[in-house]
């Protein structure tokens, strides 16, 4: 159950489930953190070591190894299946593979989104080449979401890293090969560096309660720039610059654990107004369906007394709905 929540594989109810229960355990959120580090720690490995892939070799000689040993399984049972044992080989073995390369293929997304971040810190924050122009956090806010909201605070003018100061020149949104950026340029070790947090697809990663600290990846070279990145809920956070790679890891550092937090919590009450929306939706219609009910009723009683009245007869109808 654990590893399927941390791989998100579980329904929104049974996640909400989990989290109430992390809320008053603390061993157990010791220990999802701890899964939560390996798995990472261990994605990063495997994209790392592109040998360690399964080759087309390797993938054709597993699959009529399957194949030659289902065959002689069911001879020796005096049993033919023509192709069934053969079809269940290669589903099984496509869904190993399938596990096998999801970690790879998600690593493989965020790595190209790393590098439209890099191009976005060139091309704004450097060169000021954009094709469109930058809008104000605040308008970004009204138009695309309350999380643009949490850049205009955070993070402070001014941080403190553990090897020098850095100062915040810029705060906007900006947009660079069609995906939406909020974008803050520090001035850092005598060079503009960007912080870009964009919107991700898919499911929401969740924080564990009492979670404050981002899994921050290793620091790496993109198209020249060092890159740092942490996902947040439903955004990914970047920092690209030219720095020594760990000196933006030092930033990283510095600045990560309060934007990590002000996300998360703006993720959080979007959630919660988004459920109770549904209850108030599904409330409505309720009423809604009741109330039409009780004007059909009321048609219908209307319909008896005028009959009754053309026919001469005075008596009331039989008593349907009155209101009191």
């Amino acid at each position: 159950m654990a590893d399927s929540f941390l791989g998100e594989e579980l329904l929104t109810e049974t996640n909400h489930e989990i989290l109430r229960h992390l809320d008053t355990c603390p061993v157990c959120r010791a220990d999802l953190a701890g899964r939560r580090a390996l798995r990472e720690g261990v994605q990063r490995a495997f994209h790392r070591a592109p040998e360690l892939g399964a080759s087309p070799e390797f993938i054709a000689r597993l699959r009529n190894k399957l194949q030659d040993t289902a065959h002689q399984g069911s001879a020796r049972r005096g049993v033919r299946f023509p192709g069934w044992w053969a079809l269940a080989a290669t589903v099984l073995l496509a869904v190993a593979l399938g596990l096998a390369y999801r970690g790879r293929d998600r690593i493989t997304a965020t790595g190209a989104l790393a590098r439209v971040a890099v191009g976005d810190h060139r091309y704004c924050a450097l060169q000021f080449r954009l094709a469109e122009k930058p809008i104000s956090l605040e308008e970004a806010a009204q138009r695309y979401g309350a999380a643009y909201r949490v850049l205009e605070r955070l993070p402070a003018d001014d941080v403190m890293t553990a090897i020098g100061p850095a100062h915040v020149l810029e705060r906007h949104a900006c947009v660079y090969e069609g995906r939406r950026f909020a974008h803050i340029v520090f001035t850092y070790r005598g060079e503009r560096v960007s912080l870009l947090v964009t919107a991700v697809d898919g499911s929401v990663t969740p924080a564990l309660p009492g979670e404050t600290l981002p899994h921050l990846t290793s620091p790496s070279r993109i198209d020249g720039m060092s890159v740092v990145s942490f996902r947040a809920s439903r955004q990914m956070i970047f920092f690209a610059g030219d720095v020594v790679q760990n000196d933006l890891l030092m930033l990283a550092e510095a600045v990560g654990e309060p934007l990590y937090r002000g996300l998360a919590a703006t993720e959080s009450a979007g959630a919660r107004r988004r459920s109770l929306g549904r209850v108030r939706s599904k409330i409505s219609t309720r009423l809604i369906s009741e109330s039409e009910q009780l004007r059909q009723r009321s048609r219908v009683s209307c319909s008896i007394v005028a009959i009754n009245e053309d026919s001469g007869s005075m008596r009331q109808p039989y008593p349907i709905l009155h209101n009191q």
